[in-house]
Formats: structure tokens, sequence, C-alpha cells
């Protein structure tokens, strides 16, 4: 593979990863958004279990590790460029 595409590659996914889990970090604390969604009017069943902490943690640790994996994808591929011979 390309040495310009493995970097825009590396550049896509770093900044999905972490505006993923920016959004999974905040998104279950925003009760009005969270609470008052179309998809979840349908199954009240569904919409109670969103509202425990317990979900809504379980959501934000995903999105916490999603940002992890976005610095250290990051870190991994600054350390490899650098590492890399120059021709």
């Amino acid at each position: 593979m390309p040495m310009w595409m493995q970097k825009v590659f590396a550049i896509v996914y770093v900044l999905f990863c972490i505006e993923l889990g920016l959004v999974l970090v905040a998104l279950p604390w925003m009760s009005d958004y969270w609470f008052s969604g179309g998809l979840l009017a349908r199954w009240p069943g569904l919409r109670q279990a969103m509202q425990s902490g317990f979900v809504r943690g379980a959501i934000s640790g995903l999105g916490l590790l999603d940002i992890w994996l976005g610095f250290t994808e990051a870190v991994h591929h600054l350390r490899s460029t650098a590492n890399r011979p120059q021709n």
C-alpha cells in the first residue's frame, strides 16, 4: 500500500474513533436528546432500560475505549513512520 494511502487511512481512522468516542461519551447524558428519540418511543421497555445509569455508563465506557483506541492508533502510526527509513 502506498505511503500516502496509509497516512490518509490512519488520519481518517483516528478522527473517526475520537469523534465516535466523544459522541458515545456525551450522548447518554444529554437527557433531552437521549430520551425523546423516535426510535425509543416504539419500545417502552427499551426506553426504560436506556434510562438506566448502568446502560448510560456502559455506553460512555465504550466511548472512552473508542477515544483511547484512536489515540493509541495515532501514537502507533507516528512511531512507525518515525522508525521507517527515508528513501
